[in-house]
């Protein structure tokens, strides 16, 4: 008889251990989603649609020969994003936020947007329910509004460069035209200096 309650005790460990296991799977896809809608609302704050109708305002189809790849070409040109506040160092791309709290590797944390992981750079995952989550993301949520005027203004910084090298080729075909001419006076004159 002992070996029955033995028996019963095990399977209502194996049971509890079963149910605890369902509890911690659901409570951890609970974050998950959490984690993802918050991610979603950060980039949302960031990438407004004021900075949408800005990055899509602006003509930059002299910079990539296939139209289809501009945009691409643009975040690729303006991103990384550097801003400062403080002693604390973003680069804010379009996928991503670092953070650099310090120099330490320890300090240095990488924020993704697609699924709102939070890693140290100690390779530590941060779920929802830890401090250093929250204390990380806050620095992430009071940088919104300079991460908004820095994309701004490398858009305009990007146009103004743009628009100095579309000036600057258009130069450099007007020399070419110049220069071929006088290339062929130049080489006549001496051609002619040779006959006398």
């Amino acid at each position: 008889m002992t070996d029955n309650k033995g028996d019963c005790k095990k399977s209502t460990c194996a049971f509890n251990k079963l149910v605890e296991s369902i509890d911690n799977l659901l409570t951890l896809e609970k974050e998950q989603k959490l984690k993802i809608k918050l991610a979603k609302e950060i980039k949302n704050s960031i990438f407004t649609s004021e900075i949408i109708t800005e990055l899509n305002e602006n003509d930059f189809s002299g910079v990539s020969d296939e139209e289809e790849n501009r945009m691409e070409v643009l975040f690729s040109s303006i991103f990384p994003v550097f801003i400062k506040k403080g002693d604390v160092i973003f680069r804010l791309y379009k996928h991503k936020i670092e953070v650099d709290l310090s120099y330490e590797m320890r300090d240095r944390y990488i924020y993704i947007f697609s699924d709102g992981r939070l890693t140290s750079g100690l390779f530590q995952c941060f779920s929802l329910s830890d401090d250093e989550y929250v204390y990380g993301v806050k620095q992430i949520i009071d940088a919104i509004p300079s991460f908004k005027n820095a994309i701004i203004d490398t858009l305009e910084n990007y146009k103004s460069n743009i628009d100095i090298h579309n000036d600057r080729i258009q130069k450099s075909k007007s020399r070419e035209q110049f220069s071929d001419k006088n290339y062929k006076e130049l080489l006549d004159y001496l051609l002619k200096s040779r006959e006398h």
